[in-house]
């Protein structure tokens, strides 16, 4: 055992006996402690895995459903789906998979639903060695086809609910010779009539194969390196990313997370969040699997029905992402809201301004805060239960640092988006409780940063070289740090205005706490003949509200640095957000203020004095020409 596995293991030892002493909670020894010990259990896993030639990520699922078939894996809309019914399924069609020809390291697109079809499509695609491709379900044309082109995959399994987005990229996936198949819900118990352009898996064909496991040739001798999966980025910035989640990666994080979150296998943990996605399927259901859970299914988040969801089916953990928690929070009262099970929630994304009305309303004991990437060689963890440390995305005392010394924080320039470097070219850490840019030096260790699929150029992008010393490099994140780590703002959404720089998270989570106000995206709009950016606010009102435009100043100017207080206002009807509930910046920053490109539906105003007024085609003229200074 080297040096790097033995320290966390000593420090586990060293850390049990000091978090029960008072300066634990000046130092967050305990924090540390379970830290350290959660890593030492992936590590230990991650070690013993590779000693037996077990690291493909099947053998997860294959170990208990062997151990223990009868045990509930999935419960979808009141069904039960034991880990058995899921194995035979997916060994019928895994051997269909062989006969179509599709051989170990073979890469096969999957677009589905948030079903049991998708769990049968993965592992019946994992287990013979070949490397699901999990497809945004949200994407279509260009970006859709460049998802099945850079993967060169020859199979491309759809739910026939996205048959639309499929027939309008068919005859270039047939150029590409990429065989397109319909397979999930409506065709898993019925005989669906081909389309024109696709075949049509039913169970009359797959009831021709055998539901016998293929058997573990297929999963030995993998690299610990080797994708276990491909997932995509959303391609809101450009055509998507696929993200490589190597076998490794997902064998610590389903470990690290299911020993953070105290996970066992009695918990009932819900998940809504799409499966094609990092937080549905690792986060959520792998995470469940290793903790031997049973996962609570939903087909899409409905904040009107979650918590009946959460009380019918005695769900003790539910995993959340983005503004889900926010929608909850902006719900009326409903009866079964404190009536449940649920003792832990984990995920990312919650804002502070929701933490403690969230937790309190609600009645949940544990938030549970990580920070991390799909592609991120590292995470951090805040489990919460209290006031110290609540709104922060994971902490850090001076045990861990003095351990894991990877992560770091380093000052940039807001605009630019350049780090800041020293007279010797190396780049200038952040003092404490100044919002730096976090970075990751890329080291040897079970998760490792492999870049995207076929995609050297963005993978060079996400590394910062010569941080410190000649020949170091980083993985560039952005968070502020006062002890616990602070999600400050994105690289690219925060802007500089009147010589100030503007954090559009701080902006937002003032604005979106205003009586009245439903959900609020803010950014940065360039203006003729000024400097900068002013800042901007895309506002959706609450149902039967209105805003008192006089007020709604004098609120901002006490919250907010008068540089910060948003110049414009533009009302829509509702807030663009991708399938992972993040609100979309681009469309709205790219029409700015220009009215000939922002819909007539969506009125702007603009600050006048201490109050806001309609900005019409009038002013906008002004603007142009240079008559009006702001």
């Amino acid at each position: 055992m080297s040096s790097s596995d033995i320290l966390p293991v000593v420090a586990a030892g060293i850390g049990g006996a000091l978090g029960s002493m008072y300066l634990d909670a000046k130092y967050l020894l305990s924090r540390d402690v379970h830290q350290i010990r959660s890593g030492a259990i992936g590590l230990f896993r991650y070690r013993q895995w590779g000693f037996q030639d077990r690291v493909h990520y099947y053998y997860r699922f294959q170990e208990k459903a062997k151990a223990n078939p009868n045990h509930v894996f999935v419960i979808f809309e009141g069904r039960e789906y034991t880990l058995r019914d899921i194995e035979i399924a997916s060994n019928k069609l895994a051997h269909w998979l062989l006969a179509e020809g599709v051989k170990k390291k073979d890469i096969v697109c999957m677009m589905l639903q948030n079903h049991p079809t998708f769990f049968i499509a993965f592992f019946a695609i994992s287990k013979i060695g070949a490397v699901p491709s999990l497809i945004n379900t949200n994407l279509f044309g260009d970006s859709l086809f460049h998802c099945v082109n850079v993967a060169s995959s020859k199979l491309f399994l759809f739910d026939p609910i996205y048959a639309q987005q499929i027939g309008d990229i068919a005859e270039r996936c047939q150029e590409i010779n990429s065989k397109l198949v319909s397979y999930g819900e409506t065709t898993y118990e019925s005989e669906l009539t081909h389309f024109p352009f696709a075949g049509t898996l039913t169970p009359s064909i797959l009831s021709q194969f055998t539901d016998r496991d293929p058997g573990d040739s297929y999963l030995k001798g993998v690299p610990e390196s080797d994708p276990a999966f491909l997932i995509y980025t959303s391609g809101t910035t450009g055509l998507p990313k696929a993200a490589v989640s190597q076998h490794t990666r997902v064998a610590f994080a389903m470990v690290m997370f299911a020993n953070m979150n105290a996970l066992t296998p009695q918990d009932r943990i819900y998940c809504v969040l799409p499966l094609y996605h990092s937080s549905g399927i690792i986060v959520s259901c792998s995470v469940a699997l290793y903790a031997g859970a049973t996962i609570v299914l939903g087909r899409k988040f409905s904040a009107s029905r979650f918590w009946n969801d959460c009380v019918d089916n005695k769900v003790t953990v539910f995993t959340y992402i983005g503004e889900f928690c926010r929608y909850l929070l902006s719900q009326p009262p409903h009866p079964e809201e404190r009536n449940h099970q649920v003792r832990t929630v984990y995920g990312n994304g919650m804002r502070p301004d929701v933490w403690v009305r969230f937790r309190e309303r609600f009645n949940i004991d544990k938030i549970s805060e990580f920070y991390a990437a799909t592609e991120a060689p590292t995470s951090l963890f805040n489990v919460n239960t209290g006031e110290t440390g609540y709104g922060a995305v994971g902490s850090r005392g001076h045990i861990m640092r003095l351990l894991r010394r990877e992560v770091q924080l380093i000052n940039i320039d807001p605009i630019s988006e350049e780090p800041i470097r020293d007279k010797k070219g190396f780049c200038v850490k952040s003092p404490w409780d100044v919002q730096g840019e976090l970075i990751v030096r890329m080291v040897e260790g079970p998760v490792t940063f492999d870049g995207y699929y076929k995609n050297e150029k963005a993978t060079n992008k996400k590394i910062l070289r010569d941080v410190f010393e000649k020949g170091d490099a980083g993985d560039l994140l952005k968070l502020s740090f006062d002890g616990f780590y602070y999600f400050g703002d994105r690289v690219g959404d925060t802007f500089r205005w009147k010589s100030e720089n503007v954090a559009t998270t701080e902006v937002a989570q003032v604005m979106g706490v205003y009586p009245g106000v439903h959900e609020a995206n803010i950014y940065g709009t360039l203006v003729p003949h000024h400097d900068g950016r002013a800042g901007m606010a895309a506002i959706v009102v609450k149902k039967g509200e209105t805003i008192n435009f006089d007020d709604l100043y004098q609120y901002l100017r006490t919250k907010l640095p008068k540089y910060a207080i948003p110049v414009f206002i533009r009302f829509v009807p509702d807030m663009v957000i991708t399938g992972t509930f993040k609100q979309l910046k681009v469309e709205y920053r790219e029409q700015g203020i220009d009215l000939t490109k922002i819909p007539e539906t969506d009125p702007v105003f603009w600050l006048q004095g201490n109050t806001y007024v309609p900005f019409t085609l009038e002013d906008s003229a002004r603007v142009d020409v240079g008559n009006v200074k702001l």
